[in-house]
Order: C-alpha cells, then sequence, then structure tokens
C-alpha cells in the first residue's frame, strides 16, 4: 500500500510538471496517464480487498480476480498509447508495470522496482551530463528526445572508454534486478501468496508463469532504462552487445574455475548455478532487448486511428 501511495504521488508530479509546459501535454496523453493512475488505485483495492476476504476465509472475490487479470493484460499495452517523448514513455512504462507488481507482492518487496527505477533515471541524467562534459555533440536535452524506431545510423559514433563503464554498469543494474526479489535459483523461495490475487486453485503452471513474470519486471526497467542511456549517447546496440559478451566471458571463466565437485549438494548446486546464470546472460538479454524496443518505439493510438511509427 505504501508503494502503491507513492506511485500515485509521482505520478501527480509527472503530470503537473507536464501540464506546466505549453504544447506538451494533450488530452490523449493525460488520459492515459489519469487511466495508468486509475489502474494504480484500483490495484491497491485490489490487494486491500483480497487479504481482508482471505482473513475471513471467504476466498477470492470474483471481481477482483477479473479486476487483477484485466491489469495484467493491459501492462503492456497502455504504454503504447503515451507519448514516445522519452521521460514520459518511460513513466508510462513504470506505472503499467507498477500496477501489476503490487498485485503480485506481499510485502516490502513492492518498493524494490520503485526504488530500481529512481535510481535509473539518476542513472540516465547522470551519463547525459558525462557526454556533455566529455565534448560529443549533444543537442537535445533530455525534455526534448523521443524514443524513434528507426535510428539513423549516421547518429552512432564509435565506442570510447566510458562505453565500458555503461556496459558494466547494465551488467550491473541486471544482477541486482536478478536478486532484488528473491533466490531466484529456486523457485521454492517465492511465497505463493503473491498470486492470491489472480488465483487460489493451486495450478503449478499458472504460478510459475505469473511469478517469473514479476522476476522479469525489474528486469524489463532496467533495459528501457538503458534504451534512454543507449539513444540519448548514440550508442551502437551491437557494439553494447560485444562489450557485454566480454564482460559476460570473462565472468563466466571466473565461475567455471570456481565449479565444485565435492562436498554438499547446496555448496555443488549453488556454483553450478553461477556458471550457468552467467552464460545464459547473453541471450536472456537478447530477449529482453527486444522486449524494451518495444515498449519504448512502438505507438498506438487511440479512436481506431492506425499503428505508426515515430521516425
Amino acid at each position: 500500500m505504501s508503494a502503491g501511495l507513492l506511485v500515485l504521488l509521482l505520478s501527480l508530479f509527472v503530470i503537473t510538471s507536464l501540464i506546466k509546459r505549453k504544447n506538451s501535454f494533450i488530452k490523449e496523453e493525460l488520459l492515459v496517464h489519469l487511466l495508468q493512475m486509475l489502474s494504480t488505485v484500483l490495484s491497491m483495492y485490489v490487494v486491500y480487498s483480497t487479504h481482508n476476504s482471505l482473513l475471513k476465509k471467504q476466498g477470492l472475490p470474483l471481481m477482483n480476480q477479473v479486476v487483477s487479470w484485466a491489469i495484467l493484460a493491459s501492462s503492456l499495452v497502455v504504454p503504447l498509447l503515451s507519448s514516445p517523448v522519452l521521460f514520459q514513455r518511460l513513466n508510462s512504462i513504470l506505472l503499467s508495470l507498477m500496477s501489476t507488481y503490487l498485485l503480485l507482492s506481499t510485502g516490502y518487496e513492492a518498493l524494490f522496482p520503485l526504488v530500481l527505477s529512481c535510481l535509473m533515471f539518476i542513472w540516465i541524467h547522470m551519463e547525459q551530463e558525462t557526454l556533455q562534459q566529455s565534448g560529443v555533440c549533444c543537442k537535445q536535452k533530455l525534455t526534448s528526445i523521443q524514443f524513434s524506431y528507426n535510428t539513423d545510423i549516421i547518429q552512432f559514433r564509435h565506442l570510447c572508454l566510458d562505453d565500458i563503464r555503461r556496459a558494466f554498469f547494465l551488467v550491473f543494474f541486471l544482477v541486482t534486478a536478478f536478486f532484488g526479489t528473491g533466490n531466484i535459483a529456486s523457485i521454492n523461495s517465492f511465497d505463493l501468496a503473491s498470486v492470491y490475487c489472480f488465483l487460489t486453485v493451486f495450478s503449478p503452471f499458472m504460478m510459475g508463469s505469473l511469478m517469473m513474470w514479476k522476476i522479469l519486471i525489474p528486469f524489463v526497467l532496467v533495459m528501457c532504462a538503458f534504451e534512454a542511456v543507449q539513444l540519448t549517447t548514440q550508442l551502437s546496440s551491437k557494439s553494447l552487445f560485444l562489450i557485454v559478451l566480454v564482460i559476460s566471458d570473462i565472468m563466466a571463466l571466473h565461475f567455471f574455475f570456481l565449479v565444485k565437485d565435492y562436498g554438499s549438494w547446496l555448496d555443488i548446486g549453488t556454483s553450478i548455478s553461477h556458471y550457468v546464470i552467467v552464460m545464459s546472460m547473453t541471450i536472456f538479454l537478447v530477449f529482453l532487448n527486444g522486449l524494451a524496443q518495444l515498449l519504448t518505439t512502438k505507438k498506438l493510438r487511440l479512436y481506431g486511428k492506425p499503428k505508426s511509427h515515430l521516425i
């Protein structure tokens, strides 16, 4: 509930700051933001109502279950209706994913994506300031940069030493998101009460899918933030993958020599899982990058207008 209130306060701050700017916040965008704020309020109500209903041993109300699945289904569609301006789109993605994350949370872990997102905004600002101080040409401000589906190749620049730091930060934030919500190596470490807003009848595949989506939400927030960093610093995604691949290989080589074939089963399993996690990071990164590009660059129109890309 506290995380939901903080999200609503952040949304009000963003809306008031955008309304003060002339010709930058049309009615359609305001409607999308209000819809996302309503979705957050509904998530808070569903969590509170479901908790009280289960305490009274009355089961999961049907209306709560319908609202929960509707919020989950719309969490990846509503951000596509928002403006492609950098901070407006990132804020829209945060609101939609947080609504779903609130439904899948049972305690203080609901604050983790919000704190992680604030850290991502600081990272974007820091990289922008670093780029300006290094002498690289950067004509646009963060408030005017827009996500583009087709990026001009001429805008890309050659790699520099600062790009190694950006790739390292990406790996660090991915590992932070990886272990930020629990021990991902064991799905049993997650409480089944996390999915009680969606279903209470035991269904291992459905419950496992919902828990996996809860785990993926911080990853999506990190990759969307890096899409913004990549855009503001004029960095090619192919160059990024090469740097991340080198870092992943160095980490994999390190964990390979730490693999144990003796001792307790816990020590053996932990050493092997660390090695496998690092080895699969590159393939996992490609999937997350595609999802982040879809959420940041795709643009849908209301009132039956056709789909379009911002060029």
